[in-house]
């Protein structure tokens, strides 16, 4: 009886022995050599290949307020893995990552992990606003309009009255905005009147960075927006517009305000189809508030013009006293 343990217990050490190992895993981040916080992430999600982790995704700062370093991934068999960290924002947007292969060996493995930015990730850009030299309040200026590349801002409720002042700072951050140049368009009101403006204020973004800058909004007083459109052309079937010279459109007619289907609307004029190698043209004094356009494209024959393309679906956009606003507008073939 005795012997029959012996062997039972020397089957259960080879079994043990034989069984395939596993250790603990730990993984410590960093992004471009800063803390998640440092460097603007607000969650850290871990990827392992072939893996599923859970928990994937971390919070920079812990809850009592600390930040967070690392976290550990569990206990996985001895080999070789590739672990990914991404930093992400608030948005979920990744802003650094980076793929390293780790070693899991007996007796636990912690690897560091440094995650680059990534190129591709958006930024943003704090605007610390004045008129000509003087604060909201000593200006009068309760209310800023501003556009980013021909589009009127508007915070969460669509809303493009930004306040001058918020929580004793005047100015407000704008993102997601993607990595180059964008130009910004700037207005102040004073009692809902503009009585500054700032135009064409040239900024470059950086990927996964704020790029602060103090525009000095000087005196102005305009009355209206401007329309910026450009247009194409589509035959029954297109997904893809043609240009005037592909469509061989000369002229095109332009409405303001129309009616749903395309038709009516406000003449604003004939103008060239191409203009200085643009398929598109400017519409000044257009009043505040979401306008449509439509456009008829013309095509002149022998000296006599047909109509051979028009708006079915006009489409709008918002526009702000002072400000430029992009709008497409597409002419389909009868």
């Amino acid at each position: 009886m005795r012997r029959l343990v012996i062997l039972a217990s020397l089957a259960l050490a080879l079994a043990a022995a034989c069984a395939p190992g596993r250790a603990d895993l730990t993984v410590d981040w960093t992004f471009a050599g800063k803390s998640c916080d440092a460097a603007g992430v607000s969650k850290i999600q871990v990827a392992i290949e072939g893996e599923v982790l859970n928990p994937d995704t971390f919070n920079c700062l812990q809850s009592a307020g600390q930040i967070n370093t690392g976290a550990y991934l569990g206990r996985y068999l001895l080999g070789n893995y590739n672990l990914t960290v991404y930093g992400l924002d608030a948005n979920s947007n990744v802003l650094y990552q980076n793929t390293v292969q780790v070693q899991v060996g007996r007796g636990g493995t912690t690897v560091a992990v440094d995650a680059a930015p990534n190129p591709a990730a958006p930024g943003s850009v704090t605007l610390r606003w004045s008129f000509n030299g003087q604060n909201c309040a000593a200006s009068g200026v309760t209310v800023v309009n501003a556009s980013v590349d021909n589009q009127v801002l508007t915070d969460a409720n669509n809303n493009a009255d930004l306040p001058c002042s918020q929580n004793g700072v005047d100015g407000v951050q704008v993102s997601p905005l993607s990595p180059g140049q964008h130009s910004f368009d700037l207005v102040g009101k004073v009692s809902g009147t503009v009585k500054f403006a700032l135009n064409g204020l040239l900024l470059t973004v950086a990927a996964g960075q704020d790029t602060p800058a103090t525009p000095n909004l000087q005196p102005a007083a305009p009355t209206t927006a401007s329309a910026n459109l450009t247009w194409a052309f589509f035959n029954n079937g297109q997904t893809t517009g043609q240009s005037c010279a592909a469509a061989n459109v000369d002229h095109v007619q332009i409405f303001f305000d129309p009616k749903s289907d395309g038709s009516g609307g406000t003449d604003s004029g004939t103008v060239p189809c191409s203009s200085n190698g643009v398929d598109g043209a400017a519409v000044d004094g257009v009043p505040e508030g979401i306008h449509s356009f439509a456009i008829t494209g013309i095509r002149t024959v022998a000296g006599v013009q047909h109509i051979v393309y028009f708006t079915h679906h006009p489409p709008s956009t918002m526009f702000r006293i002072g400000l430029i606003s992009d709008l497409f507008v597409p002419a389909e073939s009868p």
